[in-house]
């Protein structure tokens, strides 16, 4: 994965449900816990924000994401959710996957590059549909 978003912003709660997710999957024999030091690099650089603090415009977990493709122009929305949440079908993925792992704590306006098999391709965060910060969500 390769992101290019100068800065990670992640809330306060959201931090603390990755890092316990983490740390369940590190000791475990589960099939993601692969991702998990992936997703531990990408915790260790971000600027934690209270929740109550956190800007609109930044994906967070539960957000509903619309980005864009910089070469084909498509667009594409999806929703940033735990493992046990994911369903690609229906527009939900998981914060593990590499493009879910990208977009986390990314900004409306960030360009993202995204390893795929076939080479690079490269994002830019559009809009935030959906924040459940934004939206005073405070369950999810």
């Amino acid at each position: 994965m390769l992101t290019q978003h100068a800065e990670i912003l992640i809330t306060d709660t959201d931090l603390a449900k990755l890092r316990e997710m983490t740390r369940s999957l590190r000791s475990s024999h589960h099939p993601f816990r692969q991702y998990a030091g992936d997703l531990e690099s990408e915790l260790g650089r971000a600027r934690v924000v209270p929740r109550a603090d956190v800007p609109p415009d930044v994906v967070t977990m539960n957000s509903t994401v619309r980005i864009r493709d910089t070469r084909s122009r498509e667009p594409e929305e999806f929703t940033l959710v735990y493992p046990a949440d994911s369903d690609a079908l229906d527009g939900r993925i998981s914060v593990l996957a590499p493009l879910g792992l990208a977009v986390l704590g990314a900004r409306t306006g960030d360009r993202i590059k995204w390893q795929v098999p076939a080479g690079v391709r490269t994002f830019t965060v559009e809009a935030i549909l959906y924040q459940p910060e934004a939206a005073g969500d405070a369950h999810l």
